[in-house]
Parts: structure tokens; sequence; C-alpha cells
């Protein structure tokens, strides 16, 4: 599947859509999309500082609404998003406390904490697999997937609502600054 950039000027003509690059298949699991790297970045300019503190806004404005959501369904918000992690992994990653740790930006020992109280809770079972008994795999017990499913679609609701401008905040940054205008004021 192609992801199209449609802020990338080609041979000096009007902006076109050109395919970023994005790795091997994001259908099998790869959500890992990458943009060329320069060389030297340039400091950013007074625009581009505006674009990156309205991605920033945008992002702890749907992370706030979540981990309010999460609250008022019982759960901290980091047991959400574990729960998140593990339904969410790609198919070809084990879900293991390492593998979590790293989706969810966790040190290993924290990462143990918050699956010992999901456990407790009855959120995620523990099971170590057949031939290695050493490897131990996490999964979404039944209540834990009954509390994932309401609030993984208070989610999606909310990205519909606040996507577009969380969208538009990533190609403010991602587009050549040259191309970038301040935004009107509200």
């Amino acid at each position: 599947m192609d992801i199209m950039n449609p802020f990338v000027r080609t041979n000096g003509r009007p902006l076109t859509a050109v395919p970023l690059d994005c790795g091997p298949d994001l259908a099998a699991g790869d959500f890992e999309p990458r943009m060329p790297k320069t060389p030297d970045p340039k400091p950013l300019n007074e625009t581009e500082f505006m674009a990156l503190a309205e991605f920033r806004y945008q992002l702890r404005t749907f992370m706030r609404y979540m981990e309010e959501r999460a609250r008022e369904a019982g759960l901290n918000p980091q047991q959400y998003q574990l729960l998140l992690a593990i339904k969410g992994l790609p198919p070809q990653k084990i879900p293991t406390i390492s593998v979590l740790a790293e989706r969810m930006q966790l040190n290993h020992n924290s990462m143990v904490e918050l699956v010992d109280r999901c456990e407790e809770r009855g959120l995620i079972v523990r099971k170590r697999t057949g031939q290695d008994r050493r490897l131990v795999t996490l999964s979404v017990t039944k209540q834990g997937d009954n509390h994932l499913r309401k609030l993984a679609s208070s989610s999606r609701q909310e990205l519909r609502s606040m996507g577009p401008a969380l969208v538009h905040s990533v190609m403010r940054l991602i587009q050549d600054p040259r191309l970038l205008k301040q935004t009107p004021k509200r």
C-alpha cells in the first residue's frame, strides 16, 4: 500500500503526490513509515515551531481524551494502552513483555509491574509457550477484551472528529518549510 505525501514538490512543478518509503508491507504489520533522512537538518523557523506546537497539542488532546475515557471505564490509562498494544500487535511480533515494553516505550521493570496489575484485575493472562517454557506471552482475557472494544470504539470516534486537525498538523510538519504559510488566527 502506498502512502502519498501531497506536499512534496517534484521537478519544480506544482505539488504532486509521491509515495513515502513505508518499508516492506503495511498490511503485513510493518507500521513504520519512514521519510528520507536529510543530511543536516536546518533550525526550525517561526512557522515550523508553530506547526510543531500544534502537532503536540493535537496529539495531547487526543491522549487526554482517551485517558479520561479509560478512567471512566475503571482502568488506568496505561492498562488500556497495554490491552490495545497486545490486541493490535502486528502478527509477526510475539506479545512478550519485552516487545510490549518497546511498543509502549516503557522500561522492562515498569512493564512487568503494569502486566502484574492487569493480570490481577483479570484483564490479561500470561502463557508459557510450547517448546521454550521460558518464553512467556501475554493475551487479553474476555473481560479485558470487553473494556478494550468499548474504549477502542470511543477512540475511533474521537479520531474521526479530530483526525483532520491532527493530520493537518502532521502534514504542516513534514512538508517543505518554504511552502508553509502562516495559519490565520482563530
